[in-house]
């Protein structure tokens, strides 16, 4: 379940991430009184089989089963604002009606991670992004210049523009070295790679990544502004989320 939010004195409209339908809103009815059977299933987080009859306005939820109950991430704070923070970004790039079926997995995942994952939410949250740019069909470029598409060489380090897409060759930078003076990131060939192996990979990188706290920051900026140009995406959970990491370092 995605979102959700009160209809009338006893009702919710609940979105889900679904396999085959893609995002679908439905009318849970009844759902807020005590007598509910639906109210302790239909909850933030849990992944459910769900029973929808389809209306001329509005679809309506008949029957809801849990496969499986994330309690454990609305039972901490700190995995809930992880949490709240995946399922939103998911919610504002899902299609109604369009499945796919990559970023379902990615949502499961990450989920599951965050709730067993004591150390890594950081990682976590960081492999999460990028996985989100590849499933949608925008992963940076990191094998040509994005803006020539020469085969990129080995160096010591390159720099990587995030509006363009992807790493710029040398002598593409400085063609344009006033335009890119104050834009884009300098990246080593050691932060390149394990870029590189989060897109390849995706979690199965997380017990290898390694990042000093300078590292860390810098590809999570890095992924946090590829992701606003090319998404679009403002999240109000981001703040929540950055309140947390914030109160865990005082």
């Amino acid at each position: 379940m995605l979102k959700q939010f009160d209809l009338g004195e006893a009702d919710k409209i609940i979105t889900f991430l679904t396999k085959d339908y893609g995002k679908v809103r439905a009318v849970a009815r009844g759902v807020r009184k005590s007598k509910s059977s639906m109210s302790g299933i239909v909850l933030p987080f849990n992944y459910n089989l769900v029973t929808i009859y389809r209306g001329k306005s509005i679809d309506r939820i008949n029957q809801v089963r849990n496969i499986f109950s994330f309690n454990r991430l609305r039972e901490d704070l700190v995995k809930t604002a992880y949490a709240s923070f995946v399922t939103e970004a998911v919610e504002r790039v899902s299609q109604e009606n369009q499945a796919n079926q990559a970023l379902f997995a990615l949502l499961l995942s990450t989920l599951h991670k965050i709730m067993v994952e004591e150390e890594k939410l950081p990682y976590i949250e960081l492999i999460f992004k990028i996985r989100l740019l590849v499933v949608l069909g925008l992963k940076p470029q990191l094998d040509y210049c994005a803006l020539c598409n020469k085969k990129a060489g080995s160096a010591e380090r390159y720099f990587f523009h995030t509006r363009q897409g992807g790493l710029i060759c040398p002598e593409c930078f400085q063609q344009n070295r006033e335009e890119f003076r104050f834009q884009g990131y300098v990246l080593s060939a050691r932060l390149v790679k394990t870029l590189a192996g989060i897109i390849n990979t995706g979690f199965k990188s997380l017990n290898v990544i390694e990042l000093s706290e300078r590292e860390y920051r810098q590809l999570d900026q890095l992924s946090n502004e590829f992701i606003k140009y090319h998404l679009e995406l403002q999240l109000k959970s981001y703040d929540f989320l950055h309140m947390i990491k914030k109160l865990g370092e005082t």
